[in-house]
């Protein structure tokens, strides 16, 4: 009979310390959530390119009509250019034709809210040219209203709308080959 008492306080300091260890397991698995509750949180990205584009205008004035498939509201859009010589080979447009410059940023500040349609211009800007190849306007980033960033991955860009030559019967011969400027 003696046992049965030791026996009932092994059995308690054991349930005792199961609890703890529990409620210390427990503790230390919230611990990282609870730290993670009051950082900051941004909405998540569109994981594809956020606009369509619908209509290109290489020439004087180039322009660009865009709709916003992202389900946001754009603030900020920036897209580059490249242009294919006679025989496609590509190259990025830099301010002027110069290299040593950097590759000129076509910006765009204006709001499009969800779904909207705009057309894009850029006064002054001829990209058309009668003799070359056609070239790709491509989309590098986009800024919503909430703060999020959709950005291009380096690489072979997948938010690119291309153009041709009108001496260029069939289009374009071979697919782009452009790796987005570092």
């Amino acid at each position: 009979m003696s046992t049965s008492p030791r026996r009932f306080s092994t059995c308690f300091l054991q349930q005792v310390a199961d609890q703890r260890l529990s409620l210390l397991t427990v503790v230390l698995l919230l611990v990282p959530f609870a730290h993670g509750q009051t950082r900051a949180s941004f909405p998540k990205l569109p994981a594809t390119c956020p606009i369509q584009f619908e209509h290109l205008d290489p020439s004087n004035n180039a322009s660009v009509r865009v709709r916003n498939t992202s389900g946001k509201t754009i603030v900020g859009l920036v897209f580059f250019v490249a242009i294919a010589d006679a025989t496609e080979h590509w190259k990025w447009y830099h301010w002027d034709f110069d290299d040593t410059r950097p590759v000129r940023k076509f910006g765009w500040n204006k709001t499009i809210t969800s779904g909207q349609r705009k057309t894009l211009t850029w006064t002054g800007a001829d990209l058309d040219f009668e003799h070359g190849g056609g070239g790709a306007f491509v989309l590098t980033s986009a800024l919503f209203d909430d703060g999020s960033l959709w950005e291009e991955v380096s690489g072979q860009p997948s938010c690119t709308c291309l153009w041709y030559n009108s001496h260029k019967k069939g289009g374009l011969i071979r697919p782009p080959q452009l790796a987005l400027p570092k």
